[in-house]
């Protein structure tokens, strides 16, 4: 079987993180029941999808939480520029990765702050959190597989 080249496997990685971000939304924008019910569905086991914890648009709540829709539009987001853009991401693979463990303290941060009372997250702040998780996974993949120079 031949294998994808560089640019396939980035439009791959930009066609699939769109696809997971456009069913993460529960298609409130779209006027079909039965899509927003199956993404609710495809989430279910992957995140708790409170209600009060998600975005909602004329009265639709998002397939997931706000938290869990920043982490697939950061997702998208830093797949579509680096896709664009492929320069951005030149940086180590331990540089990418202490990013990420920065992202994922932030976010167990957020989480343990609003836990003990000290401060109360928002829709906003948990959708950024979330984001800034997103964006720093692809960043993991764009530094990994890169071809060796």
């Amino acid at each position: 079987m031949p294998s994808l080249n560089q640019t396939q496997s980035l439009l791959l990685l930009l066609f699939a993180s769109g696809f997971l971000l456009l069913t993460a939304t529960g298609f409130v924008f779209a006027d079909a029941g039965w899509l927003h019910q199956l993404s609710h569905e495809a989430f279910r086991n992957l995140c708790h999808q409170q209600a009060d914890r998600s975005f909602a648009i004329d009265g639709k709540i998002t397939a997931v939480c706000t938290r869990c829709l920043g982490i697939y539009a950061g997702f998208f987001s830093a797949a579509l520029m680096g896709t664009l853009a492929p320069k951005t991401f030149r940086i180590t693979l331990k540089a990418s990765l202490l990013v990420a463990g920065l992202a994922f303290f932030l976010n167990t941060a957020d989480v343990t702050g609003n836990f003990l009372g000290w401060w109360t997250n928002t829709g906003p702040s948990r959708f950024a959190a979330g984001l800034f998780a997103g964006a720093s996974l692809i960043l993991i993949i764009f530094t990994a597989v890169k071809p060796k120079s």
